[in-house]
């Protein structure tokens, strides 16, 4: 420092810098010299009876002062410019998203050993939850839901009838939904939805803090002070049961509570209903983790014990809802299963009626009751459930249940072509290619190529060929998977096509017609072959696939023959011209 203030000019102007220096060294050494915060507390936190929020940055804690000296662990010395004053700060750092401190008055000037030596064991222990950035809920510790549980409010326990615990799509969410004892004062009915926001253990001692709201009162403004609340809480398995004994804060702090046993409020849950291990989906749906809609709009993902339904929107937003099987009503090898399951869509859950049914290696099919009953014994009360047709990543084209040619009588989307064009009349303009080479559909394939495994719609412009991935039929009516080669992929999109036959026969010949119908979301059984649809197509039969190989084949072969003549024609005429 000495050689900093020789190097200063001399002079009044330079004695009167050197002195505002020295005072400005004095002042910086009798803070201590300056220290920072951990990186991972600077943030907003809230902290009960505190008005607004605390801003933590690496030097300064908002209406605490600056970080002034530090024992590198817990105890920090911070200087409050405001009151020029000096406070003991003995901040532990619970979780990352919790801070736990107790602090001194500000005081004069003195070490940090000594200012932090008059915090005593019982000074006031204040907590505070982080708020930006914003939290990450974690799973809850209460697991697998769902519980009963019985509560008591100080006035007694609350277990006739008893209350239940309830799990949410989201593991770090849980719905207690209370009920109201007639013979214990101070009890109601209600639902709560708490959210799991930290954990951590003190010794044998394990606590939560989460934020809980009125799932009734959904539209009232709660406050931080409202919402917050600290629990202890410990778990004990015994057999196929596990209980957890919770005590739960009044206030939004972690004061009051010794034990698991002792709070403003205490809840005991018991988990004796093990629906995780009632049942299991066959192997022939879980070997294939992933499925999909026919139009990938809806994905199931199926795991051994539970399955997990994600309803993706156009936007990429999603709908989560998680399948438990609870009990198997029926099955029948591996080809049709009917059982009821627990389902669970954010927080709100009930018992549906399931049915599936293995149609092909890579496709199945799923019957769903729309209702959600409270007891598992009505669920299947609903006969009529609409189909949902799923297919894997993986698909293997299979032979076509059709084989044959057959001429296209009439179209659906010809039908709609000839009425646009009756109301655009006049004023209609059609491209000169368009007009030679018509893109109506004139003839379908089934199962004509060297694998049988094709569906092939020709037209005068291209040809669309379809791969058939499977097929069954039902009630007089038949089903087939397929999807575009041109659009093969990894995950291709699928089609059903739903077709009948029907044979007219009278004195001369017999004659087979197919009405085939075309429907991209899945294997709609309203749907009318011929009539409804996406696309409909009334088809005659003309031959068989070998028939139309041997056609083909004798014209190539009658080509070169045919050329012959054609020459022997035109040179016989230059002939007679001379």
């Amino acid at each position: 420092m000495g050689a900093i203030l020789y190097a200063l000019p001399a002079g009044p102007g330079g004695i009167l810098t050197q002195v505002i220096l020295l005072l400005s060294l004095a002042v910086y050494s009798s803070y201590g010299g300056g220290c920072t915060f951990p990186p991972g507390w600077t943030g907003s936190w809230f902290q009960s009876g505190t008005p607004g929020l605390i801003a933590i940055n690496s030097t300064h804690i908002h209406s605490k002062g600056e970080c002034s000296e530090t024992d590198s662990y817990d105890k920090f010395l911070l200087y409050d410019r405001s009151e020029d004053c000096f406070r003991c700060m003995v901040i532990h750092e619970k979780h990352k998203y919790v801070l736990q401190y107790k602090e001194t008055y500000c005081s004069s000037k003195d070490s940090l050993a000594s200012i932090c030596e008059m915090i005593s064991g019982d000074a006031a222990l204040y907590s505070m939850f982080r708020k930006e950035p914003r939290p990450i809920p974690e799973q809850c510790p209460f697991h697998p839901p769902p519980f009963t549980f019985t509560y008591n409010r100080g006035s007694g326990d609350c277990t006739n009838p008893p209350s239940r615990a309830e799990s949410c799509t989201d593991d770090s969410r849980l719905l207690l939904r209370y009920m109201a004892c007639p013979d214990v004062p101070g009890t109601e009915s209600n639902v709560e939805e708490l959210v799991c926001l930290a954990t951590w253990k003190e010794g044998s001692t394990r606590y939560l803090v989460g934020q809980i709201s009125q799932v009734n009162r959904r539209n009232s403004i709660a406050s931080d002070e409202d919402t917050y609340r600290c629990f202890i809480y410990k778990g004990q398995h015994n057999d196929k049961t596990m209980t957890y004994n919770i005590a739960q804060s009044g206030d939004a702090t972690c004061n009051g509570l010794s034990s698991p046993t002792d709070g403003s409020r205490t809840m005991k849950l018991t988990n004796s209903d093990d629906e995780h291990n009632r049942c299991h989906f066959p192997s022939w749906i879980v070997d294939h983790h992933k499925w999909f809609s026919l139009d990938h709009s809806h994905q199931y993902h199926f795991t051994k014990k539970n399955a997990t339904l994600k309803i993706m929107n156009s936007d990429g937003s999603f709908e989560e809802m998680r399948l438990v099987c609870h009990s198997i009503l029926e099955q029948k090898d591996k080809k049709h299963i009917k059982l009821i399951a627990h389902v669970t869509s954010g927080c709100e859950s009930g018992h549906v009626c399931l049915k599936l049914w293995r149609r092909a290696g890579g496709v199945l099919e799923l019957q769903q009751s729309a209702a959600r009953w409270e007891l598992a014994a009505g669920a299947c009360a609903d006969r009529d459930l609409p189909h949902v047709t799923l297919v894997t990543t993986s698909l293997m084209p299979m032979r076509c249940p059709i084989i044959g040619r057959y001429s296209v009588i009439n179209s659906l989307p010809d039908k709609r072509r000839r009425r646009q064009q009756t109301t655009i009349g006049d004023t209609e303009i059609q491209d000169v290619s368009q007009a030679e080479c018509s893109p109506e559909f004139s003839s379908v394939f089934f199962g004509c190529g060297a694998q049988q495994d094709t569906i092939e719609f020709k037209a005068g412009c291209s040809d669309t060929v379809y791969s058939c991935y499977g097929g069954w039929a039902e009630r007089g009516a038949g089903f087939v998977i397929a999807a575009s080669r041109a659009r093969a992929s990894a995950a291709p999109r699928a089609l059903c096509l739903r077709y009948l036959r029907r044979d007219y026969n009278d004195t001369r010949v017999g004659v087979e017609q197919l009405s085939v119908s075309i429907v991209s979301r899945s294997c709609d059984r309203s749907v009318v072959p011929g009539i409804g649809g996406d696309n409909a197509y009334n088809l005659t039969k003309n031959g068989t696939c070998e028939q139309s190989s041997m056609y083909n084949s004798s014209s190539v072969r009658l080509l070169p023959h045919s050329l012959a003549i054609v020459f022997a024609i035109m040179f016989a005429n230059m002939l007679a011209w001379r």
